[in-house]
């Protein structure tokens, strides 16, 4: 969606694969997992979708006029960054 592709192809789901793979904790430990812990994703997801737009970009398959130098910083700024307000408890339920 990022690059505004019209189709998303194998080469982009490659380049997202390959991505998620490098990022393996196996690859620092044999014994460690495949994938990378569930709180890490915001990190992983940034890097897939990184490689995802790069290939993208280097196919012609989007419709962005970036530079690949230009990808981190379009990614980081439409990347969602959860912002929870802070609630206080009223015993009276009046607030």
């Amino acid at each position: 969606m990022l690059a505004q592709a019209r189709t998303l192809t194998d080469t982009m789901i490659i380049a997202g694969t390959r991505r998620l793979a490098a990022l393996a904790p196996a690859h620092k430990d044999p014994n460690d997992a495949l994938l990378p812990d569930f709180g890490d994703a915001p990190g992983v997801n940034y890097e897939v979708a990184v490689a995802v737009v790069e290939q993208a970009i280097e196919e012609g398959s989007a419709s962005v006029n970036w530079t690949k130098e230009q990808v981190r910083e379009k990614v980081a700024e439409a990347q969602w960054k959860p912002v929870y307000g802070t609630y206080v408890y009223d015993p009276e339920g009046l607030a």
